[in-house]
């Protein structure tokens, strides 16, 4: 890995935990469901730099993270590695160097982590949160699952909006360090 990639992958990391603590938007229908956009930088880095960089710059994000922000503990740390890994790695894996991949690999992406954490949640929330498993069963349709399929296809709209802006720029000056395709 050259410097030059880890010094962009650095950058993105701390571009999505400087977004996770400064930009929420509490979810109407749940006020403690919380949006925030810090996957948009790694999702941007999956693409530049494939799904190895993706994974790894989300576990690194998640871990900081569980220190900077303490509250979700080890719980917080493991759904966010599993919510933005699914998010991220997937559109990275079939990123081909088009907006059609590109797109494709959101839409996959933001596909899979809606429907993937909802069951964690299911299965988790009792685990980490003693909460009876009914309680959070009650909680999916009116805040879990409409949160995760907002959450994730916001943050694939953003990049997707914002993609064919970047990538002239970051082939441009990134050439030799980006992911090839």
């Amino acid at each position: 890995m050259s410097l030059r990639k880890l010094a962009v992958m650095s950058v993105l990391v701390a571009l999505s935990i400087v977004f996770t603590m400064f930009i929420k938007i509490p979810f109407p229908p749940a006020p403690f469901l919380v949006y925030e956009p810090g996957d948009v930088p790694i999702l941007f880095g999956g693409l530049l730099f494939g799904p190895l960089a993706a994974l790894v710059m989300t576990v690194t994000a998640s871990v900081l993270m569980g220190f900077v922000v303490p509250s979700g503990g080890v719980f917080g740390v493991i759904m966010h590695i599993i919510a933005t890994g699914l998010l991220t790695v997937i559109p990275a894996f079939l990123y081909k160097g088009t907006l059609k991949s590109a797109r494709m690999g959101l839409v996959l992406g933001a596909l899979a982590m809606s429907l993937v954490m909802p069951i964690l949640n299911v299965i988790l929330n009792p685990i980490f949160y003693g909460m009876p498993r009914e309680a959070v069963v009650k909680l999916l349709v009116p805040a879990i699952i409409p949160f995760n399929f907002s959450k994730a296809f916001l943050n694939a709209f953003i990049v997707a909006v914002l993609l064919p802006r970047l990538q002239p720029w970051w082939i441009r000056n990134l050439a030799g360090v980006v992911k090839q395709h």
